[in-house]
């Protein structure tokens, strides 16, 4: 039996180094995850503004008070402006309109890159406490079987540690053991969202439409279940306990995750 680690690795050799052209390698792609979201009738974020270049972003002033700025391309959080009244809130740190445009163009692999795009969208309000940045909801979905899910409450891009996590089933218990070595959960579960069965919903149906493995990205917003993103190599396989790695690997199905 193949690891879950190896899966993944053995995924990133097919789509990225051999080049298959499979239907769904792109979803990670902001854009593209997005557009597949929004076919289908489920809710992504507001887009304010799309555009080939950080130089054209509108200034401040044309946007609300509070947006969410990202490249098309990217990971990690790498590169996302979360603001609210000028304030970064994944640094804690004031941008002005320059200093971002000035930082983009400082990354050529981001900036010159031809199909980065600048997204300018919602900030979406979390269902609870509108003033926090929403929990990521990361459901690990093998087709429509979800396996677990992780519960990221991003305080920091800058310092992980303040991050907080937690691993659950779809009935909102925590998993018996640690998923990622670098990410000790919390004892306490938090708050069930009160659109906890709108979000199990969206991903199932995500997860049947795709029928592979996929990662998928939600949020608990105040307008219910939002989509974040796609991720079809969750931390390139690596990072994973051992206990985690043989256990996922044992649901793999098939060359991709789910059906034969």
């Amino acid at each position: 039996m193949k690891l879950f680690s190896q899966h993944v690795k053995s995924r990133h050799k097919r789509w990225w180094v051999d080049k298959d052209p499979h239907i769904h390698k792109n979803l990670a792609g902001k854009l593209t995850g997005r557009k597949f979201v929004e076919n289908l009738g489920l809710k992504v974020p507001i887009l304010y503004h799309l555009g080939d270049s950080i130089e054209e972003i509108p200034h401040f002033d044309e946007l609300p008070s509070k947006f969410v700025l990202k490249p098309s391309r990217g990971w990690s959080a790498k590169n996302i402006f979360v603001m609210v009244d000028g304030v970064n809130q994944l640094d804690g740190k004031s941008w002005s309109r320059q200093e971002i445009v000035d930082s983009i163009v400082s990354q050529p692999e981001v900036h010159n890159h031809k199909s980065t795009k600048i997204i300018i969208e919602e900030y979406l309000e979390d269902w609870k406490k509108p003033d926090l940045i929403p929990y990521d909801y990361k459901f690990y979905m093998f087709g429509s079987e979800c396996a677990f899910v992780t519960i990221i409450e991003r305080n920091s891009n800058v310092n992980s540690n303040k991050n907080r996590f937690w691993n659950i089933t779809m009935d909102w218990k925590s998993c018996e053991f640690k998923i990622i070595k670098t990410q000790t959960p919390e004892e306490v579960l938090p708050d069930i969202p009160d659109c906890w069965d709108e979000l199990c919903e969206t991903a199932i149906k995500l997860g049947k439409e795709l029928g592979i493995f996929m990662r998928i990205d939600l949020y608990a917003t105040k307008r219910g279940a939002v989509f974040g993103e796609f991720t079809p190599q969750p931390h390139g396989g690596n990072g994973f306990t051992e206990e985690a790695d043989k256990w996922l690997g044992s649901i793999w199905r098939g060359l991709e995750g789910a059906g034969e």
